[in-house]
């Protein structure tokens, strides 16, 4: 199957992800942008807002998504749910041709309804590496 890796990424967590699920299926990760300045605690304040209110963004990707792909999508959790700039994404590509990887610290994404599937890298569970091995494992079945 044809799959592209496509984030979004406020800390680095998401990229860091991202680059490492890419490695296993040797491709290139497209990065989204959404021109936004995020970085810093108003940035913090600012993306739990943007969230919380579902407020649109507008993004631009590092390469397109080629057609007939099948994408991984990296989003960090803000506030419960996908960042902005993934949900604008998901405007453009069908949720039902997405595997959802969710990052965040502790807490779990509660929106899983209509993707391919949704895996949870939570950070304080120190098993980033063993839960990207069991995606791509699952992946390499389907």
């Amino acid at each position: 199957m044809n799959y592209q890796v496509v984030y979004f990424s406020r800390s680095g967590h998401s990229k860091r992800v991202a680059e490492k699920i890419a490695a296993y299926l040797g491709t290139t990760p497209i990065r989204i942008d959404d021109h936004k300045w995020w970085k810093g605690p108003i940035g913090f304040i600012r993306a739990g807002f943007y969230a919380t209110i579902d407020k649109k963004v507008n993004i631009t990707l590092s390469e397109p998504v080629k057609e007939g792909s099948t994408c991984i999508v990296i989003s960090p959790l803000w506030a419960g749910d996908t960042a902005p700039a993934i949900r604008a994404f998901f405007r453009m590509f069908p949720k039902e041709r997405a595997h959802l990887v969710v990052t965040s610290i502790g807490s779990t994404v509660s929106k899983r309804t209509s993707y391919l599937s949704v895996t949870d890298v939570v950070k304080r569970e120190e098993n980033e590496d063993q839960v990207i091995k069991q995606l791509i494992d699952r992946l390499s079945i389907v």
